[in-house]
């Protein structure tokens, strides 16, 4: 498929917009913005920042928009509408808000008494200024035959164009857009991917490494400007988790590899700004009052075909991920890898969740069995299958070999480790498999039938979840590549044919593997019913140019046993 125009929806005239206007309950307002009444003047407003819908119901949305006032005001009004057509004859619900520099001029609003399973239309208003117009659907009752969602993840914006975003905003009567994090970068303009973005003149803004709330606006700010991120946001209602880089590269409970105390101040603070800007910028419910904004968990019923339970398993409970270099034991001089696997890797301690939150899923996925709903999908940062390393020193040709020896650091070191078989991640679910094996006997008490969704890892991924217990299937995993940032196996050699063998390694070293895809950018298309489940993996020719092709390049789909899902097959 060639990339081939603009996005479906399209700025609207003036005119247009006050056909039909009329004042309606069945909203409110999010964060500190304010109620207008009717009689209100909208002031002049840019929206350059597109609008979004999100956290849908059966009977709500949220509307989002930045609203930016002329002049250097400190204050904008801004009209929004909702009606069922993009011309807006008919508007169903209308009204006037404020909103100020507090909240970086975002406007949320929480439309509410609507129809279920239903497309409905938005836009917003600044004066004679009109945004961009958008599509919201609701959560459908048990009448659906069919679901359908787009799964992406991962957009350093440094590192190329968002080909898949655009394609993602092309995709014609998606439910909902999951996305499970990595949604904007934390790095400084020199860090991450630095060189192709001085290249394709997309280097981060602002210049330094994000730390304070206004940074992290800024930052949010730049990647809500480009134009095919904007065209998705416009397409569907977006279900959203942060993963580690919406805050600091490798975050958990108490901090992140990529955050320094002594010179960046208290985790806490930073962790607090970066969750501030992302409520201000996501299409999403602002935390309820005295809550703590980190321990988001969420479900989202898709009639009773399945229910989609969003988990969060950075800030909450997660330990510190383990370290090689600090954390693997040595006996004789040699690595101890049993003691490694049984006692500290293996730990029980060691949790992704946090006890409060494995005590939620359960009850979560115990409910979602009990009103009938067919498929629990698990909206999930980090991929869960079990990944260990094939060894690299013995799978690369000579030549290939000898060259990525020759690169020594951290190149090197990683291919001689290859050769102990330890986990690929240690940042995963790999890193906390005691974790995952509690999560697995809570699909097991509950007769869940388990779908697990993935992003981080840049790389796309067919797998059959397996019990380390007893080898016996708990699900399925659908894991996406990334809408630009690179998997890393580059940094190995130099050579394309090192992602055909690291693909090949990984799947032979892997009972948990059916496919894999460790090059491509892109994104998953999942498709239910009530007896089965399907993923289209989508992937973009290049990231480097907007002049590009889209391919689907594999599906794979499973059908409902009384056992519960069956291994992925492949169908075309």
């Amino acid at each position: 498929m060639k990339n081939s125009g603009t996005p479906h929806h399209q700025m609207v005239t003036r005119r247009q917009a006050l056909k039909g206007i009329s004042a309606g309950a069945g909203f409110s307002i999010l964060g500190s913005c304010t109620t207008l009444s009717n009689s209100a003047k909208t002031t002049f407003a840019e929206f350059q920042s597109g609008v979004a819908s999100g956290d849908p119901t059966k009977t709500s949305f949220v509307i989002w928009t930045r609203a930016l006032p002329a002049n250097g005001n400190n204050i904008a009004n801004v009209g929004f509408d909702i009606a069922k057509d993009t011309n807006f004859d008919a508007v169903i619900r209308s009204g006037k808000i404020q909103t100020t520099a507090d909240r970086d001029f975002t406007v949320k609003v929480d439309i509410t008494g609507l129809e279920p399973g239903t497309t409905y239309f938005y836009r917003f208003t600044g004066g004679e200024n009109v945004s961009t117009t958008g599509r919201a659907r609701t959560l459908p009752n048990n009448d659906v035959r069919s679901i359908k969602f787009a799964l992406a993840s991962c957009a350093n914006f440094p590192s190329g164009f968002y080909n898949a975003y655009r394609e993602i905003s092309k995709i014609e009567g998606l439910d909902a857009v999951v996305h499970v994090g990595d949604y904007i970068y934390e790095y400084a303009a020199d860090g991450y991917d630095s060189k192709t973005g001085e290249a394709l003149g997309r280097l981060h803004k602002p210049a330094h490494e994000i730390v304070t709330l206004s940074d992290y606006r800024e930052r949010f700010a730049q990647y809500r400007s480009d134009p095919d991120l904007q065209a998705a946001h416009a397409n569907a209602p977006f279900i959203t988790i942060w993963d580690d880089h919406e805050t600091a590269n490798n975050s958990w409970s108490g901090g992140s590899s990529n955050h320094h105390e002594d010179a960046e101040g208290k985790w806490e603070t930073r962790r607090d700004a970066a969750l501030r800007a992302y409520f201000e910028w996501m299409p999403m419910r602002d935390p309820v009052a005295g809550s703590a904004a980190e321990r988001l968990n969420r479900t989202y019923d898709f009639g009773d075909i399945a229910s989609l339970l969003v988990i969060e398993t950075r800030l909450t409970g997660r330990n510190e991920p383990l370290s090689y270099s600090r954390d693997l034991p040595m006996k004789n001089g040699e690595p101890d890898i049993e003691l490694f696997r049984n006692d500290v890797l293996g730990a029980p301690s060691r949790t992704m969740m946090g006890a409060a939150q494995e005590k939620w899923l359960e009850g979560a996925l115990k409910e979602s069995r009990d009103r009938g709903a067919a498929w629990q999908i698990l909206g999930n940062q980090t991929v869960m299958a079990r990944m260990n390393t094939p060894n690299f020193m013995k799978l690369l040709p000579p030549k290939m070999l000898n060259d990525s020896m020759s690169k020594g650091g951290y190149t090197a070191m990683w291919l001689e480790r290859s050769q102990l078989g330890l986990p690929v991640s240690l940042d995963s679910w790999d890193g906390y498999p005691a974790a995952r094996e509690r999560l697995y006997d809570s699909v097991k008490a509950t007769n869940a039938n388990l779908v697990v969704l993935s992003g981080d890892s840049h790389m796309f991924w067919a797998n059959n979840l397996h019990s380390a217990k007893d080898e016996s299937q708990i699900g399925i995993e659908f894991g996406t590549g990334g809408i630009t940032s690179p998997g890393g196996y580059e940094m190995l050699s130099d050579d394309p044919a090192i992602f055909e063998i690291a693909a090949k390694g990984v799947i032979a070293q892997n009972s948990d593997v059916a496919h894999a895809n460790v090059h491509d950018h892109g994104f998953v298309v999942v498709t239910a019913s009530k007896s089965e489940i399907k993923a289209d993996y989508i992937k973009v020719s290049t990231t480097q140019s907007q002049d590009y092709e889209t391919t689907k390049f594999l599906t794979v789909q499973s059908h409902l046993t009384p056992q519960g899902p069956s291994t992925l097959v492949k169908t075309e």
